[in-house]
């Protein structure tokens, strides 16, 4: 069984992911950090949507691996669940990073008690992100 499921895990593995959630990767992602996940409305249609968050636990299960992402939304706390080697996931990228005294839990469940201690920078990353979209749309 482990060695389908390693068989699995690197046909899945097209863009690195794996080495982004690795555990002894420095670099990779790490709860608190903040991430950009665009995704494909529907094997079929070329649509995409996009959805920025907190990272607040990663679960590590082989091809089974996902991570939860929670954001502020209108003054609704929004909470998604992304499994790593879905199909349906076309990119994960870090926007931010964490700092080393700023989250010392694995799984930041109580971040959904204290919205205001992580959720502040998101706003302002956003609206980078978008102005960083629209110069790329007009230099094309």
């Amino acid at each position: 069984m482990e060695f389908v499921d390693s068989q699995l895990i690197s046909q899945a593995n097209a863009d690195g992911r794996q080495e982004l959630f690795a555990r002894k990767n420095p670099q990779g992602v790490k709860p608190g950090s903040i991430l950009l996940v665009e995704t494909l409305n529907s094997t079929a249609d070329k649509s995409t949507s996009t959805f920025m968050g907190v990272c607040i636990a990663i679960r590590r299960k082989g091809i089974d691996s996902s991570f939860t992402l929670r954001n502020i939304v209108m003054r609704v706390g929004v909470e998604q669940r992304f499994s790593l080697y879905s199909p349906l996931v076309k990119s994960i990228r870090i926007l931010q990073k964490p700092t080393d005294l700023k989250f010392r839990r694995a799984k930041l469940f109580y971040l959904r008690d204290q919205p205001g201690k992580a959720f502040q920078p998101l706003q302002g990353l956003w609206k980078q992100e978008q102005l960083d979209k629209a110069a790329a749309v007009a230099k094309k």
